[in-house]
């Protein structure tokens, strides 16, 4: 009998999604199929940190990449904008119009004044930053910093010179045996940290969760701290306060390693414990508890802080404060010690030279940028012509929604928008431009929270009007006239030069398996403890407590029908991605969430129709309960991804004014009134 051969082919694969996982996966593809060519995806079990599951977000992948709303031929608007309504053109002819947009602008105008915008829709290095090249070329403007967890970064790197300082896969390290997870979802934001704080649970480690939610994990957590949102530098003040009381800090760790330390003392050596308790919205004992752990594990535990921690106003400088605890107990650069973060910071010598490569930033003259966060007043200034947005959604991620879409309704900005779906950010587009999905393209992937690199080997797409951000622009270049070298390499090409630029030691992991980690589990960053400062030691000028003091006034003194807004993700879905795929959940974003206490001083009724407005905007919504708030804490889920000609989203109500930092947006700081609406 002769065994069939199986026509089918397995390619590595990466999530590029923005967050936390980064699966590696194979994936199983028919080539000659007609359409649904990719079959399925099984994750690596092999991968400590994938290992062999993906995150409830995201599947099945196969039913987004051949869904029926899928974008498969360039369409042109019909209708006023800030409505979906296009009709299909040629490619030819969608070309022929941008490339004569283009020229017109150059002829009359600055280059300048076409802008490129894109964040990280997709994490691939080559379709985020590959069309560049373009945009250098030109001379265009482009976005530049962040919207998420830029913040803490720069709070991070001004105390060790980097933000980068721990392994995570130290969470399942013997040596650690108390485990801090502060304001980090890990159940339904990092299902696969959360998998390996399962493990050290097993094996006995203590863990300690500190958020404004009870959420799972605080549930199964040996110690809970539900405090107020924005408070954590009060707690860090009061728990530096009792640890110099306990006489409890590592003297010679401070004076061999840190410089200033002394500063974080003085500022923490009065306070009003009652105070700030009722302030920080737990009562004494907890926090006597929470000391005990951190002392009685000392030089044994372990901080993982969540990106949400940051989304103050003061986040940056809020992460800094919770960083002051580990340095003060000397929980850094020993085995089952340290902050995790951001990871992506380890790689970025490695990265730096392919990126360079990627964007030809060396061989094209120096590029304008604007902050991304301020892309709405960028655009109000109408100093603008026409803008490209790729790997992004601004107008259902940016804050201050309502001044961005006034700006994307300018008449005289010509919009082309590359996506897989019509979103809220279409509704704007002149041209809208069908875009390949990342299992179709050549790309690398360093993940922000492991790390390491892995890869997508692009499978075939049916559809052969769909094309990757490189490829656009790329056929734009040839459009316009431009015969730089640089502009005749196909994106494999630059995949491949890119893989050869690597140490040998990395191409050869990522060519057998897919994937390269930096550490194993016992790895420990910094062992030596010398870090990218000026003089090597841990930088701890102050001030360190001192906030704004009329920001905690706000806070904390407001009307009885006001609160303050979090908005973290939902569940189901990451920033305005997987609405294709999780419809049945899209009612919950027309939902605020206040706890039963606050409902019922409101005088209001669950399910009612509510009116939630500050000085940026105004939106009804419905009116939902929730024991897992503290009061006086609202929370509207972010993310909505829908295409309905008006439906409610939370950046309405969220001001454009960067973290204090200055580097990404402060999503959690906005205060709404709720009233009721009339009939």
């Amino acid at each position: 009998m002769i065994e069939k051969i199986s026509p089918n082919k397995i390619r590595f694969g990466t999530c590029t999604k923005d967050c936390y996982g980064s699966c590696v996966f194979k994936g199983i593809w028919d080539d000659e199929a007609l359409e649904y060519k990719l079959l399925s995806t099984r994750p690596l079990k092999e991968h400590p940190f994938t290992n062999g599951f993906f995150c409830p977000k995201y599947k099945q992948r196969e039913k987004l990449l051949y869904h029926q709303k899928r974008l498969k031929n360039p369409i042109i608007r019909t209708g006023p904008k800030s409505e979906n309504k296009f009709e299909k053109i040629s490619v030819k002819k969608a070309f022929e119009i941008i490339v004569e947009k283009i020229l017109d602008i150059q002829k009359g105008n600055d280059p300048s004044s076409i802008l490129g915008a894109f964040y990280a829709g997709n994490c691939g290095l080559i379709s985020q930053y590959a069309p560049l090249r373009f945009f250098r070329k030109i001379g265009a403007t482009i976005t530049t910093g962040g919207i998420c967890n830029e913040g803490g970064c720069a709070g991070l790197t001004e105390l060790f010179g980097t933000y980068s300082t721990a392994n995570p896969f130290q969470l399942i390290n013997p040596s650690t045996r108390l485990i801090v997870i502060w304001g980090s979802n890990l159940s339904e934001s990092n299902n696969h940290a959360y998998y390996l704080v399962k493990q050290a649970l097993k094996k006995g480690t203590k863990i300690v969760v500190i958020d404004s939610r009870c959420t799972l994990i605080a549930e199964k957590a040996d110690l809970f701290l539900h405090i107020f949102p924005s408070t954590e530098q009060l707690l860090v003040k009061m728990i530096v306060n009792e640890l110099m009381a306990c006489d409890a800090y590592d003297e010679l760790f401070l004076k061999d390693y840190v410089d200033s330390y002394s500063s974080i003392f003085t500022e923490a050596a009065k306070v009003e414990k009652k105070r700030l308790l009722s302030q920080i919205g737990i009562n004494y004992q907890t926090f006597q508890n929470f000391v005990d752990y951190l002392i009685k594990f000392k030089h044994q535990t372990l901080f993982n802080i969540g990106y949400g921690v940051q989304k103050d106003f003061y986040g940056g400088r809020i992460v800094k404060s919770i960083a002051l605890i580990q340095i003060i107990l000397g929980n850094i650069g020993k085995p089952g010690t340290g902050i995790i973060y951001s990871q992506s910071d380890f790689l970025k010598p490695v990265l730096r030279p392919i990126q360079t490569y990627i964007t030809q930033n060396e061989k094209n003259s120096k590029i304008k940028k604007i902050p991304i966060i301020k892309l709405g007043s960028a655009l109000s200034s109408e100093k603008y012509k026409m803008l490209f947005i790729y790997n992004f959604n601004p107008a259902s991620s940016l804050p201050n929604q309502n001044l961005l879409r006034k700006a994307l309704l300018n008449k005289d900005l010509f919009i082309v928008v590359l996506d897989m779906f019509l979103n809220e950010t279409t509704k704007y587009a002149d041209i809208v431009i069908p875009a390949k999905f990342d299992l179709e393209s050549h790309d690398i992937v360093s993940p922000f929270y492991i790390p390491s690199l892995s890869i997508n080997i692009g499978g075939p797409c049916p559809y052969q009007n769909c094309m990757s951000n490189y490829e656009f622009f790329q056929q734009l270049a040839w459009k316009i006239g431009y015969e730089d070298l640089f502009f005749q390499e196909s994106e494999e090409t630059i995949f491949d030069n890119c893989l050869k630029m690597l140490p040998l030691k990395i191409q050869e992991y990522i060519d057998l398996q897919g994937y390269y980690l930096l550490f194993d589990n016992n790895s420990v960053p910094f062992n030596n403890l010398e870090f990218p400062t000026s003089n090597y030691r841990i930088q701890a000028r102050g001030p360190h407590f001192k906030f704004g003091k009329n920001e905690l006034k706000r806070k904390f003194n407001k009307k009885k029908n006001e609160f303050l807004l979090i908005t973290p993700s939902h569940y189901y879905f990451l920033h305005s991605q997987f609405g294709q795929l999780n419809t049945k959940y899209l009612e919950v974003f027309s939902k605020i969430f206040l706890t039963s206490e606050d409902i019922k001083a409101l005088d209001l009724v669950i399910g009612s129709e509510v009116l939630v407005s500050n000085e940026y905007g105004n939106e009804v919504y419905i009116l939902a309960e929730s024991p897992n708030l503290k009061p006086g804490t609202a929370l509207i889920y972010s993310g909505l991804s829908s295409t309905l000609k008006k439906n409610p989203n939370v950046n309405n109500f969220i001001p454009d004014d960067p973290e204090e930092l200055g580097y990404s947006g402060a999503y959690n700081s906005a205060i709404v009134k709720i009233t009721k609406v009339k009939s």
